[in-house]
């Protein structure tokens, strides 16, 4: 199963950052402070940069950015915001980590379940434990889906507004989700009504976190941390956000 067919990046990049609107500050802040501490001015990894709404606020901390994303209209939308031109940006594939170099922080954040394959979630672990320095760290935020999703009916997840742009009136975005616990696939349907109504197909696939362990583990990085938030709050058999931390073991 190829993400790239499946996930059409492109098409979606122009309302990505009202979508991505959604996370509040009192979620962004403790974030970015998070890796921010973490990099401690070591160099950091983005994988999945997207429109930056992460690396653009980290590199404000002082912190040197790099950053892959596989859509180019993504990067362009990047590119085109304060402070673009201190980020190191590549167009490619996440899971090939194309960069020299070492870094002390590499990160991917709501973006590891777009890696629909073990085979290539285990390559991407391969490949940036080759990118870790020494002493280094590498976050990865993932979630444990609610079980209403696995039925054989969409179900509604999330209702938004987004914003008018340029030349478009204000848009609403329904999205659809239905799971399938066997293959551990999301399949979403992502709704935008407004002046010009479209569908985008969207799936990733979720990893337990148990199995998220194992995948690091084949590549050298044992566990050193787990949350449950940005705030740091201890990971409990209720959480539904994993944010994972590990190190070479």
């Amino acid at each position: 199963m190829d993400a790239r067919s499946v996930n059409n990046y492109e098409s979606y990049a122009e309302f990505y950052d009202n979508w991505q609107d959604s996370w509040p500050e009192s979620v962004m802040t403790p974030c970015v402070n998070v890796l921010s501490d973490i990099a401690a001015g070591r160099p950091a990894l983005e994988l999945a940069v997207g429109t930056g709404r992460i690396a653009l606020p980290l590199s404000q901390r002082g912190i040197e950015v790099s950053g892959v994303d596989l859509s180019e209209a993504m990067l362009a939308r990047l590119r085109r915001k304060p402070g673009a031109e201190k980020l190191s940006i590549v167009q490619g594939d996440m899971v090939d980590v194309p960069f020299e170099g070492t870094f002390g922080l590499i990160y991917c954040i709501a973006s590891f379940e777009y890696l629909l394959t073990q085979e290539d979630q285990l390559r991407f672990f391969a490949n940036v434990e080759k990118r870790l320095a020494i002493g280094g760290s590498v976050i990865i935020q993932t979630i444990i889906p609610n079980e209403a999703f696995f039925s054989n009916d969409f179900r509604l997840n999330r209702m938004s507004d987004l914003p008018s742009g340029e030349h478009e009136m204000a848009s609403v975005m329904l999205m659809g989700v239905k799971g399938d616990p066997v293959t551990q696939v999301l399949d979403q349907r992502i709704m935008v009504l407004g002046e010009k109504s479209q569908v985008f197909r969207h799936k990733i696939r979720f990893v337990w976190p148990n199995e998220l362990d194992l995948l690091a583990r084949s590549a050298g990085l044992s566990l050193h941390a787990r949350w449950n938030n940005w705030q740091r709050d201890a990971f409990v058999s209720t959480s539904r956000l994993v944010i994972s931390e590990y190190r070479r073991a």
